[in-house]
């Protein structure tokens, strides 16, 4: 058998795995992004000397201050964008130092809570074993056990009652006669009518055989409430026989050292949750911030798309193919080496786009699948799966699992469902196998058991 723990700790390191994969794959995008913006202010550069060849077939006024301007501006725009860059590249590194210290703490609070609840078990066996050789307490336990077989038969019959009522109660009341002879109050006090009518009520009521039907109708309706009554005074019962029970079992508990040891139980349980929820908020906010930088990215090739179309627009309405049709009339050999020059940059900037394009594209899918990942971890922590007493089966794969689910053959449903179909909680024993707290009453257990009776501290789980 495989422990909870190590299954844990092998979707952890898979995490990690595939966040560094994700930052590679940012940096190999950055990269291309510098490599396109470089292109780009080549092609700017070449748009603006072809153009500046030909001012003297161009009005210098139409041109003079529209191309510093239109380059001035849109720079401007691109400094705000690039400032925001260097910050939010400057904070990634800091905010995964912040996810991985979290996950620091919560794999701190998690050990010291399995350590807490092997110790609550070691300490409630040798309190159950105390409570077994006091013949009061198993005086009062037998008590309240029977007390609590007859809670649960009188709930099984007032359930009963209560079903029996909904299925027969509407078959009276949809009978036209019988639901005629209940509204005039026939056989009783408020009966209604005449001499001739009750006379006519009292002939269909005998053959109806009214007063027969209507006894079974008030035993239907009446049953849940005498059931209900019989459950309440069980139930009352029962709580009274409880209290002595709890009142030894608990100062047993107290003589032994257990109470403060489930209640720190309970206080690291409940770390562990803040603790969790300080993880996915960090993650969160890398997510955030890895979106953001991605978004920059893009805001920064949008930067050289604006300024090729603005250093075009400043050709006093001509196109760039007009243009590179003027130097192909010339014979100046200079300008149609900005031409080729500008060809070559033209196939550079579509190579680009298309490999950043099929990068950026496995990136948002890697990015996906790491989300799937962490929630795949949430729910197995949600389950207390990582629990100390939790167990998978030998024959599960887990770095096979993941690694299907990373390569899109799995759903993270289906990964979740795998590790439920191979997980069981080891029973509440002690070393040599001797069981204790298995579930209160007729279980072998004692009644209050500190939260033992699932093994759980808050949640009955695997701690």
């Amino acid at each position: 058998m495989q422990t909870g723990r190590d299954i844990h700790r092998g979707i952890v390191r898979r995490i990690r795995r595939v966040r560094r994969e994700l930052d590679e794959r940012e940096r190999s995008i950055d990269g291309l992004q510098l490599a396109l913006g470089e292109t780009g202010e080549r092609r700017c550069a070449a748009i603006r000397a072809l153009a500046e060849f030909h001012l003297p077939a161009m009005r210098e006024d139409a041109v003079a201050a529209t191309l510093a301007g239109m380059e001035s501006s849109v720079r401007a725009i691109f400094d705000e964008k690039k400032d925001r860059l260097r910050e939010v590249e400057r904070r990634i590194p800091e905010q995964r130092d912040e996810v991985a210290a979290a996950e620091a703490a919560l794999a701190s609070v998690t050990e010291g809570l399995n350590e807490t609840g092997e110790e609550r078990a070691r300490l409630a066996r040798v309190v159950f074993g105390e409570l077994q050789a006091m013949p009061r307490w198993q005086r009062l336990f037998e008590q309240a056990r029977l007390l609590e077989a007859r809670v649960t038969a009188s709930e099984q019959r007032h359930e009963a009652t209560e079903r029996e009522q909904a299925e027969k109660v509407p078959a009276y009341e949809s009978d036209a006669l019988f639901s005629y002879l209940a509204r005039r109050g026939y056989g009783t006090a408020r009966a209604t009518g005449n001499v001739l009518t009750r006379r006519l009520d009292g002939w269909v009521a005998e053959v109806t055989r009214y007063e027969d039907v209507r006894a079974s109708y008030d035993f239907l309706n009446a049953l849940p409430g005498h059931a209900a009554a019989v459950l309440e005074e069980d139930r009352a019962a029962l709580a009274t026989a409880l209290l002595p029970l709890a009142r030894l079992e608990e100062d047993v508990m107290d003589s032994n050292g257990l109470t403060p040891v489930l209640a720190r139980g309970e206080q690291l349980y409940a770390e562990r949750e803040a603790a969790r929820q300080q993880v996915r908020e960090a993650e969160a906010a890398l997510r955030e911030l890895t979106g953001e930088l991605a978004a920059l990215h893009d805001e920064r090739g949008s930067y050289y798309e604006s300024a090729i179309d603005g250093l075009e627009a400043f050709l006093e309405g001509r196109t760039l193919d007009e243009l590179v049709a003027m130097a192909r009339a010339t014979r100046d050999p200079r300008d149609d080496a900005l031409v080729a020059q500008l060809l070559e940059i033209d196939s550079r900037l579509a190579e680009l786009r298309a490999e950043l394009a099929g990068r950026r594209k496995k990136r948002t899918r890697l990015a996906k699948r790491l989300a799937g990942l962490e929630e795949i971890r949430d729910r197995f922590e949600a389950d207390d799966w990582n629990g100390r007493r939790s167990r998978f089966d030998d024959g599960l794969d887990i770095n096979a699992l993941l690694l299907g689910f990373v390569a899109g053959r799995h759903s993270s449903l289906h990964v979740h469902r795998m590790l439920g179909r191979n997980q069981h909680f080891l029973p509440v024993h002690s070393s040599s196998g001797g069981v204790f707290g298995a579930g209160g009453f007729g279980g072998g257990g004692f009644s209050t058991g500190g939260g033992f009776g699932g093994g759980g501290f808050s949640t009955g789980g695997g701690f």
